[in-house]
């Protein structure tokens, strides 16, 4: 019986081969991730509604409200009464731009019809609110209460209050004396 010796050498090919597989294998799932990393980016980034500039609330179609500033920046704000709020007192404003709740159309705010503390509220949260400590706290204060929502027309609020209640408003009345 002839015994041959071991070279190691020529398992080598294989050692190669199996080095290949496993790098091509790190490669795709490195792939996979990366990919996936990016959808997950462009989900969070398209799929979600922008915010609020000063409250940080989801901001909704119909009660959108546009500030344009001096410096020529310009902030996008979830509702008319947070826009109003944010003005109280600032100098820096040129003009604002709000959303006729029902046609979606951006207006001149200060050629708006408003409907004050009606029953529609889509900024608004719960009166009871929960902290990261898991702490449940009652809201006493909020800054788009009561709600206001912007209309092109005096027939459009109208027609609105009719169904949902509330006060109409022109931009002057509502800077002339501050709802609560």
């Amino acid at each position: 019986m002839r015994y041959e010796a071991y070279d190691p050498r020529e398992n080598e090919g294989w050692k190669a081969g199996e080095s290949t597989m496993l790098k091509r294998i790190a490669f795709a799932a490195l792939g996979l991730t990366l990919v996936a990393a990016f959808g997950v980016f462009l989900y969070r980034t398209l799929a979600s509604p922008p915010n609020c500039d000063v409250c940080y609330r989801p901001i909704h179609e119909e009660t959108f409200y546009r500030i344009h500033l001096t410096s020529g920046e310009s902030m996008d704000v979830c509702c008319p009464r947070c826009g109003l709020r944010f003005q109280e007192g600032r100098r820096d404003i040129v003009r604002a731009e709000a959303t006729d709740f029902y046609t979606k159309v951006r207006i001149d705010a200060a050629k708006g019809s408003y409907v004050e503390n009606s029953q529609v509220h889509l900024c608004s949260h719960s009166p009871v609110q929960e902290d990261r400590s898991g702490t449940q706290y009652e809201v006493a204060w909020d800054r788009c209460l009561p709600s206001l929502i912007a209309f092109e027309s005096p027939a459009e609020a109208r027609a609105f209050q009719a169904k949902n209640g509330g006060v109409i408003k022109s931009y002057d009345e509502l800077f002339r004396r501050r709802s609560p």
